[in-house]
Order: structure tokens, then sequence, then C-alpha cells
């Protein structure tokens, strides 16, 4: 029998080896599927790992031909968005205007007046004045000199210029405006002046006048005041009497004097019920 040399020992060996390792897979329920699945799992978790990193560098490598587009959109939403934002501002100013016009409505009809609705268009120094405004109506709707300005809720001022479109209103804040008032608990007369910053003061006509904190104050009459009477100036929040017994009074003021918008001009008061002139002996 011939004799194997070293070499074919070796590979012999090196095949009994490996046919014994396959046997023993088979046996224990390995299989080379397993040991492919373990690689696989493997390099998905290096994959995993390295997705982490360089993924982000990944996507913003793939959405480099897509920025152009992305800037149009974001243009455009921008612009949509600026479209809404006027869209619900003329909405507000809308819904605050038809209030506004619900109170001078209201006013008007409870104290039968006719009210010219009137937008005020500039604030700050007019007709010499300090404190006044402009409003967008004039003479060319039967606007005059001297009539009386509300806001629906209480007295803004009285017309001091008029222009065929706009008018110039001084308000009762002017330290120059003087408005002849009556307290409304006590009847007493009072001269009613602008001191600035949206307040009044107030003294009355008579020594000793029953005027006291809380009291509500409206216009007329007192004096030769041009004012339509009945008009809300504003509530007595101090009152002082000094050693002679004049009496002064700090008031607030029925109406804003600063950030008017839509004000009511009254262009005519109810005339009342006509009287029949008593005659001498008509009693008999």
């Amino acid at each position: 029998m011939r004799r194997l040399t070293r070499r074919q020992q070796l590979s012999a060996v090196l095949l009994t080896v490996l046919a014994l390792l396959f046997i023993s897979f088979d046996f224990a329920g390995g299989s080379l599927s397993g040991a492919r699945g373990g690689t696989t799992g493997a390099l998905g978790s290096l994959y995993r790992g390295t997705d982490a990193v360089l993924g982000p560098v990944r996507r913003f490598v793939q959405g480099v031909p897509n920025v152009g587009g992305n800037r149009r959109e974001i243009a455009q939403l921008k612009q949509r968005n600026a479209q809404l934002q006027r869209q619900l501002a003329a909405t507000a100013a809308d819904e605050a205007t038809a209030r506004q016009l619900r109170v001078l409505r209201l006013q008007a009809d409870t104290a039968d007046w006719r009210l010219m609705p009137a937008r005020v268009i500039a604030t700050g120094p007019g007709a010499g004045f300090q404190w006044s405004v402009t409003v967008d109506v004039g003479s060319r709707e039967h606007v005059q000199a001297g009539q009386t300005v509300t806001d629906g809720l209480g007295l803004v001022g009285r017309v001091v210029a008029v222009h065929s479109t706009t008018s110039v209103v001084l308000l009762a804040a002017d330290p120059t405006s003087g408005v002849g008032v009556r307290d409304v608990r006590s009847g007493a007369l009072l001269l009613a002046t602008g001191a600035g910053s949206g307040t009044l003061s107030a003294r009355a006509l008579e020594d000793r006048v029953d005027v006291r904190v809380g009291d509500r104050l409206v216009t007329g009459p007192a004096g030769k005041t041009t004012y339509a009477s009945g008009v809300e100036v504003g509530v007595v929040t101090s009152v002082t009497t000094g050693a002679d017994g004049a009496v002064s009074a700090r008031v607030r003021p029925a109406a804003g004097q600063s950030g008017l918008d839509l004000v009511g001009i009254i262009l005519q008061e109810p005339r009342g019920v006509a009287r029949q002139a008593l005659e001498p002996g008509s009693d008999r």
C-alpha cells in the first residue's frame, strides 16, 4: 500500500476537520443562515451607528436640489400670512366702527338729536388751540362752528373751525375750553375748564353750593354756553371749599380725550313742545 505524502496527509486532516464542523452545526441546530443573520445584525448596527452621524449630512445633500422651491414656498406662506393679518385688522376695525356707530345711534335716539358721524383724521394743535382734533366732515355736511361733539358716552368738545370737507374740534381738555355744567344731583351750576392730560376742573358759580364726590355733571345751562344741553361731562372725583366759601372740584371726563376715532357732531337739538304765550286775565 502506497504511503501518503506529508502534504496529502495535512489535506486529509483539514477535510476531516471541516466535515466534523459541518456535522456539529447540523446537530446543534445551527445553520449558515444563522451565521449570515449574525453578520447582517452586526452590519445593521454598524449602519445605524454611522447613520446617526452621517444621516443629517446625507439628507442635507439630498435636499440641495429643492432649496429654490422651499424658498418660494416660504415666501408664499409669508405673503399669505401678511394678507390674513391685514384682513383680521380690517375686520377688527370694521367691528369697532360698528360698535361706535351703535353707541352714537343710541345716544341720538335717546336725546332726540341729529348726529353726524365723523372720523378723526388728525390730532394735535389746530386753529390756535393746543388740544384739538380734525374730523373728516365740514360745511358740505352742514357742520357749523359751535356745534357740540360727543363720542356717544360723553362730551368730546365743540367745533371751532369749519371747512368744506373737514372741521377742527376743540377738546374739552384744552385749558382754554370752558363748559357750563350742572350737577345732576343738587342742580348746582359750575364752569368746567380743561386741565390737560384728559382731566377737567370745575368751579361753582355760587359760593357754598352742594357738590359731592361721585356727582355727575352734564352740560348747561350756565352763562352763554354754546354746548348742547344734557351731554354727560364727567364725574366729580374730589371737592375743595376755600376759606371764602368758593367750591371747586376735579372731574373725571366721561369721554376719552385721547385715542379718539369715531365721534358724532350734534347738528340739531330737539326744539321741544311749542308753548302758547300767557295772556293777561287768561285764567278767568
